[in-house]
């Protein structure tokens, strides 16, 4: 099934299996007519997917307004910051570091845990289109912003060195996930309604 336009913006799913809590099936998502995702895998929790887009809803009406000559890596990169993600610039510690008791590791690691917070926003920027762990987790993540009579999709799997720009007419990605929402097999009570 089909939630949205396949030549704009549009959700690819399929309900395979329901239980008395959950919705599993394949998912995917059209790009400008493409298949985002590399594969469609069967397993995602339809009504987890759901629950989390169903949350970003109300921002989808509130966009930020980008200029016309915006750099989409930067505007990325300050959306992933101002909602709490790291950056492919962001600095990497060693995972054995967390465990040190050397006060001048500890240091650099408060100083920068006080750099992550302070760029936090509330709001944030950007209109987060957050979808379900198994996306997430392959380090997918979607910004959504208004520029003229457009909207503006930023994507990334790596954390923004490369950032996928995608302009819409105006309303397009909110239709869809209302769409996604309001589909028969998707119960607004298994998708947190």
């Amino acid at each position: 099934m089909l939630a949205g336009r396949p030549h704009h913006f549009a959700f690819w799913y399929d309900v395979a299996e329901s239980t008395g809590s959950f919705c599993y099936g394949p998912f995917n998502i059209f790009l400008n007519g493409r298949l985002l995702l590399s594969a469609s895998e069967s397993n995602f929790t339809l009504n987890v997917i759901a629950s989390d887009l169903r949350r970003c809803y109300a921002s989808l009406g509130k966009l930020d307004e980008l200029p016309p000559d915006f750099d989409p890596c930067a505007v990325f990169e300050r959306a992933l910051h101002t909602n709490g993600y790291h950056s492919y610039s962001d600095p990497v510690f060693p995972s054995h570091w967390f465990s040190e008791t050397d006060e001048k590791i500890s240091a650099v690691l408060d100083l920068f845990i006080e750099i992550e917070e302070r760029r936090r926003t509330n709001p944030p920027y950007g209109a987060e289109l957050s979808m379900y762990s198994e996306i997430s987790d392959k380090g997918w993540r979607f910004f959504l912003f208004a520029c003229g009579k457009n909207d503006i999709l930023l994507c990334s799997s790596d954390l923004g060195k490369t950032v996928l720009r995608h302009a819409f007419p105006q309303g397009e990605v909110k239709r869809a996930v209302e769409q996604f929402l309001t589909v028969e097999h998707l119960p607004a009570s298994l998708s947190g309604a």
